[in-house]
């Protein structure tokens, strides 16, 4: 069976320090994949981000030509994986481009090397097996496309999907998708396995929130290997996560509760605050700790009263979560929209863009066997009236601006409930005992004075209960604030608040008053180490 990588280097925009245009990009692969000996980071795989991004379609070939010049072979020494656009969100086109360039790179090295040189795509927001199906048969079109027209042969079942699940609804239902998708690739007449899943944290996060986006991470890694062992199938699951708390919390000093509450993953991704945010020593650490342990841990495989309990922790911290955030996010969408581009992406909503997903907590509820909580969980399904969501790098560094980590977040409320409902020391022990980490390094970037200024009372006052439960529940002692970070906060504060307000302007000029934030919150995000 081929060597299933450990770490995957991706092009998120998360980097505080470095803006990435993508004529770097090719560079960058070569950077993060070369051993350490040479000057690299020695990881293992290497994404190239088409989902939502302006990355030209010759980048593929640019890079995997590239890595064959440097002595590394592609698709044996290291993985290169692109992410291909997703029909539903962006369009046929830009999908089928994003195939096309894997095949010009199998065309350029085809005389130097026999290996394949790319083996996977990965599928952003899968939600159905049939656009996983369709998107195998587009493969398999551009295969045989490929081979009548360039005289080569390339094997029509070399390339597999990964697919991405990055929805709570999703993630709890991956085992159906899975499934569904097996048996579509047998219609085919294609093989199953080994097969990879990537499991989100971001997008879950900005929905439900962060333990619910937790939680049914590890419900997913359980479903995957229950599916693997009932069709003896490899499935070797990815987490597609930050280095925040929000986002998933891969950084070195929280590595050993990574591999303890995420127990069976098979591949982390590195992105891009780690390579250009945090000092090169403690990443490579990083990168040789997960290579070397990850593929040790096992998979907790729950049983069906465990997985009840994991739903309602999951119904509750969502319905908490959601209270506060249906209140909060106008004023969040709208101060993301002046947080910097550090990638070259496309426009959120537009002719060729795509916005993300919205809440489903009434999808949430039709799994929770608690009658009370799924009824309160479907009161709270709104579409109609949420502006389009920003991505969560931009919402995640936007509420630590404001002194507002979200993962406090519904999360101090929700201690309190699944303590009234007996559940509080089984999820601290059993089910994610790393929040006491996620939240410590939280509170540290805390400042209630500033984040009253920009939500309405409500809200405020269910953060104030929040913060007071997770302490109290959390057995928090108070760190230290960073002196340099509030005053930073304070600096931004009025000149934040008149931009997201009813748009009058103030006496400075406009492009002063975007410098200015551009610049406050670059530096607040070098502090804490990520933009978002």
């Amino acid at each position: 069976m081929r060597r299933i990588p450990a770490t995957m280097a991706t092009q998120h925009p998360d980097s505080a320090t470095t803006y990435v245009p993508v004529q770097k990009e090719a560079e960058e692969a070569m950077k993060v994949l070369m051993p350490t000996k040479k000057g690299g980071f020695g990881i293992d795989e290497y994404m190239i981000d088409f989902e939502g991004k302006m990355t030209p379609y010759v980048q593929t070939s640019e890079v995997v030509v590239g890595l064959v010049s440097k002595g590394l072979i592609p698709g044996k020494d290291v993985f290169i994986t692109p992410r291909i656009p997703s029909v539903s969100q962006e369009t046929v086109f830009r999908q089928l481009m994003a195939l096309m360039s894997i095949m010009e790179a199998y065309y350029r090295i085809h005389e130097e090397s026999a290996e394949p040189s790319i083996l996977e795509v990965i599928h952003p927001m899968s939600k159905s097996a049939q656009e996983l199906i369709d998107t195998r048969k587009r493969i398999l079109d551009v295969i045989d496309l490929t081979n009548r027209e360039f005289n080569i042969s390339v094997d029509r079942q070399v390339i597999h999907i990964i697919p991405l699940v990055e929805e709570v609804p999703e993630l709890i239902s991956i085992k159906k998708l899975l499934t569904e998708y097996l048996s579509g690739c047998k219609d085919l007449g294609l093989s199953d396995g080994p097969l990879r899943v990537m499991l989100g944290r971001s997008d879950a996060a900005l929905d439900y929130g962060h333990l619910p986006s937790a939680l049914t991470n590890k419900l997913a890694i359980s479903d995957c290997y229950t599916y693997g062992s009932e069709y003896n199938v490899t499935v070797a699951p990815i987490m597609g996560a930050g280095s925040l708390p929000f986002r998933g919390h891969v950084t070195l000093e929280n590595v050993d509760s990574l591999l303890n509450d995420f127990g069976g993953l098979k591949t982390v991704t590195i992105q891009s605050s780690l390579i250009y945010d945090c000092d090169r020593q403690s990443t490579v650490k990083l990168i040789k700790r997960i290579s070397d342990d990850l593929q040790k841990t096992k998979p907790v495989i729950y049983s069906a009263e465990q997985r009840d309990e994991v739903l309602k922790l999951v119904g509750i911290f969502t319905k908490n979560y959601l209270k506060t955030f249906y209140l909060i996010i106008d004023s969040i969408k709208a101060m993301s929209d002046f947080f910097p581009n550090q990638r070259d992406r496309l426009a959120r909503k537009g002719s060729i863009g795509y916005a993300r997903d919205v809440p489903r907590p009434a999808c949430l509820a039709s799994c929770v066997r608690d009658k009370k909580l799924s009824r309160e969980l479907r009161r709270l399904q709104v579409t109609d009236t949420l502006p389009d969501l920003p991505r969560a790098i931009k919402y995640t560094g936007a509420l630590y601006s404001i002194g507002l980590p979200p993962e406090f977040i519904g999360t101090g409320r929700g201690l309190k409930e699944a303590d009234d409902r007996g559940l509080l020391n089984v999820l601290l022990t059993e089910y994610y005992p790393g929040l006491r980490g996620d939240l410590n390094f939280s509170q540290q970037f805390l400042n209630l004075e500033v984040a009253r200024d920009f939500m309405p009372y409500t809200a405020f006052k269910q953060v104030q209960q929040d913060v007071k439960y997770v302490f109290e529940y959390l057995a928090l002692n108070e760190r230290e604030q960073n002196v340099t970070y509030c005053t930073l906060m304070e600096t931004i504060k009025p000149t934040l608040k008149q931009l997201i307000s009813t748009g009058e302007r103030m006496l400075i000029d406009e492009v002063t008053q975007m410098g200015l934030i551009e610049s406050c919150i670059l530096k607040l995000g070098t502090i804490r180490g990520a933009l978002g």
